[in-house]
């Protein structure tokens, strides 16, 4: 069995990320006749801070998973396997 090359798997990882961007925005534009488009989960927890005096960082993370972005990756899939 092949092993996929490292610029193979990062290629599949921005192919994920861009159809879950593009299918999204299709989501939220298609949003207002198909609304169930735009209804999805959402994960992450709000940003916290932490001060050290001498440097501050902050923290967080959002994910909003909609019927839009499933539709984006899995074409994003359906072309990546052909």
């Amino acid at each position: 069995m092949m092993r996929r090359s490292r610029m193979s798997t990062r290629l599949f990882i921005f192919l994920i990320v861009l159809g879950m961007i593009i299918g999204g925005v299709v989501a939220e534009a298609l949003g207002d006749r198909l609304e169930i488009l735009r209804d999805g989960i959402f994960i992450g927890f709000s940003p916290f801070t932490v001060d050290l005096y001498f440097v501050t960082f902050t923290f967080g993370f959002d994910l909003r998973i909609n019927l839009g972005s499933v539709i984006g990756i899995l074409v994003v899939l359906l072309f990546y396997s052909i």
